[in-house]
C-alpha cells in the first residue's frame, strides 16, 4: 500500500471512529430534557483525544440524521443543542416493562437484577439512571433457578426445528429440598407452547404414550436439551388455541373443557372481565345478578376460585360440574372433622 492509499485509509478510519464516538454521546448524555449543547459535544469529543471544529460537527450531524439516526436539532439559547431519541421504547412502556421483571416470579433475584439494568440503559444515562433507582421491588418470592433463559432458549428452539424436549423435573420436599420426579429418569415430550400464566412459565406439551396435554413449569426444570428426535404429531393439539389456553385453565391445571355457566351477583362483573376478557358476555337475570357461559378446564383450582367468592357465585350447569363441586366442598368439610 503506497502513502497516499494508507492516509486516506487513516482519514476514513479516523472519521469513523469520531462519528461512532459522537453516536456514543449523543445516545448516553442527551435526551429530549437534557440535550448537549455544540460547544459542550465539542469538549467531549477532546477529552476522548478527537479533535473537531463547529462547522465540521454540524456536517457531522447531518450525515447521521441523512444516515436515518434520529438525531433532533433545539435551540439552546444561542446555541445550537442534540439529542438522540437512542430508544424503541418511551419512559413509560421502559417502566412497564421494569415493574413487569421486577414482578415475575419465574425470573430470580441475580436475573432481575440484570434485565432491570439492560432495561433501563435502554432510556440512556440521564434517564436510565432515575428509572433504575423509581423501580418498585415488589413483595415477589422469586425462584431460584437462574437457567430459566437458556431453557426458554433451547425449548424455543425445539419449537422452531419442531424437534422433542428432554429435561428432569423436580419438587420440594418439607425441607425445602429439590427431589427429582420419577428418581430422576428424564422425560421426554413434544413441545407445543411457551405460556406465560398467574406468575409462572410453563411448557405446554404432550407425551408419545398418553397423547394428552400436560404442563410443566420451566423454573423446576433440570437438564434440558433438544434431542434429535422429531416431533410426533398427535390430534391432542389439533384444538389447541394459544391464548385461550390461560383463561380455560386455573394455575395451569389441566381438565376436561366444559362450557360453564355461572350465575354471580352483580358486584362480580369486574371479576369476570379479568379473568375471560371484556368481550366475555354477561346476561342479566334481575337487578342483582346476572349469568355468563365460559369455556374452563374443570379442575380442583377452578372449584377453588370458585369458592373464593362464596355464595356470590354459583355453578348452574352443566350438572355434572355442579356435582363436583359440591363433592370437594363435601370432602373438604369431612377433613376438617
Amino acid at each position: 500500500m503506497n502513502k497516499t492509499a494508507s492516509a486516506v485509509l487513516f482519514k476514513t478510519m479516523e472519521m469513523q471512529n469520531k462519528i461512532l464516538k459522537i453516536i456514543e454521546i449523543l445516545k448516553t448524555e442527551s435526551d429530549e430534557q437534557s440535550p448537549i449543547r455544540t460547544n459542550r459535544l465539542i469538549g467531549r469529543l477532546a477529552d476522548c483525544g478527537i479533535s473537531v471544529e463547529r462547522k465540521t460537527l454540524y456536517k457531522d450531524i447531518d450525515r447521521l440524521i441523512a444516515a436515518g439516526y434520529d438525531v433532533v436539532k433545539v435551540r439552546d439559547g444561542r446555541s445550537s443543542a442534540y439529542y438522540m431519541n437512542a430508544s424503541e421504547f418511551d419512559t413509560s412502556e421502559l417502566k412497564i416493562l421494569l415493574d413487569a421483571v421486577e414482578a415475575s416470579r419465574f425470573i430470580s433475584a441475580k436475573k432481575t437484577d440484570e434485565l432491570v439494568k439492560k432495561l433501563a440503559a435502554q432510556a440512556g444515562n440521564l434517564k436510565g439512571d432515575v428509572l433504575a433507582r423509581m423501580s418498585v421491588c415488589f413483595d415477589t418470592v422469586k425462584h431460584t433457578n437462574d437457567k430459566v433463559f437458556i431453557i426458554v432458549d433451547r425449548i424455543n428452539d425445539a419449537l422452531i426445528t419442531k424437534k422433542k424436549v428432554s429435561f428432569r423435573y423436580f419438587d420440594f420436599d418439607v425441607k425445602g429440598d429439590k427431589v427429582l420426579r420419577r428418581g430422576g429418569e428424564p422425560y421426554i415430550v413434544n413441545p407445543v407452547a411457551l405460556v406465560f400464566s398467574e406468575d409462572n412459565y410453563y411448557l405446554v406439551c404432550y407425551n408419545d404414550k398418553y397423547q394428552d396435554l400436560s404442563n410443566y413449569r420451566i423454573d423446576k426444570m433440570l437438564d434440558v436439551e433438544v434431542t434429535d428426535d422429531d416431533i410426533t404429531p398427535s390430534e391432542c393439539v389439533k384444538d389447541f388455541k394459544f391464548y385461550s389456553h390461560p383463561k380455560q385453565s386455573f394455575s395451569m391445571f389441566r381438565g376436561e373443557i366444559e362450557k360453564v355457566t355461572l350465575e354471580c351477583e352483580n358486584s362480580l362483573a369486574n371479576v369476570i372481565i379479568d379473568r375471560f376478557g371484556e368481550k366475555i358476555k354477561m346476561t342479566p337475570k334481575d337487578s342483582e345478578k346476572f349469568t355468563v357461559t365460559v369455556p374452563v378446564q374443570v379442575s380442583p383450582t377452578f372449584y377453588a376460585w370458585c369458592f373464593t367468592f362464596g355464595k356470590k357465585m354459583k355453578i348452574i350447569s352443566p350438572q355434572s360440574v355442579a356435582d363436583g363441586y359440591k363433592a370437594r366442598l363435601s370432602e373438604t368439610l369431612d377433613s376438617l372433622d
